[in-house]
């Protein structure tokens, strides 16, 4: 008989709760069950305890009440949790998974190698649940009854659900085959089982202080971020994996120990933007309100152990509308989005970087033609001034002047001439497109608007007069694109007409000595998926 991690604990079981508050467990009780009764007894007994009745109720004998069914107990354990939590005053940073999202990575999650199959931090297996579905309900009854099924979750209550949801799904007479661990995932002495594959959603906070028995490893002390150090632990002790998590990791420069890891494995990364559209778009874990967004931008990464290959490819920041989201939300469809370069990070790339397969080959002309970055050319004594927002949603501007607005990155420059390329390169689709390649978060870091790289030295005298002359005229009609908003205090912006930033991007890339049209860009500024408005 299998036991559920180190606490070897019957979790369906509350004896001591139960006797002390019967009432809760009667049998009458669940047949007339609600929200209402359900949202009472959290908040009377706990999430625990009136968990516990209702898993026992459950798995004890049939009830014909319809609201205790197994299909509705994530959502009415994330409800009851939420609840808890603002009673409670507390957050455990964890988005739960959205079934569609859930049903991607288990397609991806099919298809991997790997005899004994993990979810770390299952919860209460939204993730699991998804794979059982795709594999089907003998091949799952197989699975469990071999003993190749591992939970993980240190929420012994969520653990119980998933637990429960399994047993009345796939039967009953398999709960003691599953093998439930409720010690803490990064406990040093807890390992994966050989010739394992994991899927994951890890939870997503800051680690202040680094627990005794973790393992001390760079990439939790220089990322200090749980997500991390679960990626760590999986890419580390499994064949094969699919995991959720912030994108932050691709770019950030306090994750470059975990993308050195990386380099030891292969695979895929698929990252999405939280406008219009978000892929998280329930509840945050522990709060309980309304809203239905929030301002993470997520990846799956997809993590695989081919001999014949190295590094992983990438795709771009995907943009998509609410409407696009089922038409999105297919492997196959996603995976027409991957970049099929191979990424490998070094001291001299730190950085993994996220390009749409179309501008690949300008990517990488641009990048080989600049000999230079913009920091380069910078001069604080310099008497020409370029002021650029740090918000850069669908476009970077330039303006020459100091706008009235908090939030912008004042740069000076000497020389006229370079001046007038740079304010035109800012208003261009290369430098938006740069932030989109290494960022594209909320706002655009000074560092690294500072390391944009440049091919001033290209420039011919014609190439010069037309940077100044476009710059002179953009600058005489700034005026007249100006916008104000009032919403958080007066916030100025300029938007120039898109005519300005097309016809100097086809100067640019005629500079870079590419033959594409200037249209190509196109795919930078859209707010869709699939190219439907721009």
């Amino acid at each position: 008989m299998k036991t559920d991690g180190t606490q070897n604990e019957n979790l369906t079981d509350d004896r001591p709760a139960a006797a002390e508050n019967e009432k809760v467990f009667l049998a009458d009780k669940f047949e007339n069950y609600n929200l209402n009764a359900y949202k009472n007894d959290v908040c009377e007994y706990g999430l625990k305890r009136t968990w516990a009745g209702i898993t026992r109720r459950v798995l004890d004998g049939e009830t014909q009440n319809a609201f205790l069914n197994a299909e509705n107990f994530a959502d009415l354990y994330e409800a009851g949790l939420a609840l808890e939590n603002k009673l409670l005053k507390k957050q455990s940073g964890q988005y739960f998974t959205p079934d569609d999202v859930a049903a991607v990575m288990a397609d991806w999650f099919d298809g991997l190698e790997g005899e004994n199959v993990c979810d770390a931090g299952c919860g209460t297996g939204r993730l699991i649940l998804s794979y059982f579905k795709k594999i089907g309900f003998d091949e799952t009854r197989k699975l469990i009854s071999s003993g190749r099924l591992y939970l993980y979750d240190t929420d012994e209550t969520a653990l119980n659900v998933c637990k429960t949801i399994i047993a009345l799904k796939y039967g009953k007479d398999l709960s003691d085959k599953i093998n439930c661990v409720t010690q803490d995932f990064l406990d040093e002495k807890l390992t994966l089982p050989k010739n394992c594959k994991v899927i994951s959603n890890p939870p997503y906070s800051i680690i202040n202080a680094i627990p005794k028995n973790w393992a001390k490893t760079e990439v939790t002390s220089c990322t200090k971020e749980l997500y991390a150090a679960f990626m760590e632990k999986i890419i580390t002790q499994s064949k094969a994996a699919v995991i959720i998590t912030p994108y932050s990791f691709i770019g950030g420069n306090k994750f470059y120990a975990l993308r050195k890891l990386m380099n030891a494995r292969n695979g895929f990364i698929v990252s999405f933007d939280n406008v219009p559209g978000n892929i998280f778009c329930g509840k945050k874990h522990g709060i309980f309100n309304t809203n239905s967004a929030n301002s993470v931008r997520a990846a799956i990464t997809v993590v695989t152990s081919r001999k014949d290959e190295t590094g992983f490819k990438l795709s771009p920041l995907i943009r998509f509308k609410n409407s696009e989201r089922k038409k999105l939300l297919e492997a196959k469809t996603l995976e027409n989005f991957i970049y099929q370069e191979n990424q490998v990070v070094s001291e001299a790339d730190k950085k993994y970087y996220k390009c749409d397969k179309s501008l690949g080959g300008i990517w990488k002309v641009w990048h080989r033609k600049s000999r230079n970055t913009l920091a380069d050319y910078l001069n604080n004594d310099g008497k020409y001034l370029i002021s650029v927002p740090t918000t850069c949603r669908y476009y970077t501007t330039a303006f020459n002047g100091v706008l009235n607005r908090t939030g912008q990155t004042q740069l000076r420059f000497a020389d006229k001439d370079v001046f007038n390329y740079v304010f035109c390169l800012i208003n261009s689709s290369f430098v938006y497109w740069y932030w989109r390649l290494y960022d594209g978060g909320i706002t655009y870091p000074k560092g690294l608007l500072e390391s944009v790289p440049v091919f001033f030295d290209l420039l011919t005298d014609g190439d010069k007069k037309f940077f100044e002359k476009t710059a002179e005229e953009m600058i005489a009609r700034a005026g007249e694109f100006i916008i104000t908003k009032n919403n958080v205090g007066v916030q100025e912006n300029i938007k120039y007409p898109a005519e300005y930033r097309n016809k100097i991007n086809a100067k640019l890339l005629k500079i870079l000595g590419l033959d594409e049209d200037e249209s190509v860009f196109e795919v930078l500024h859209a707010h869709s998926a699939f190219g439907e408005d721009n």
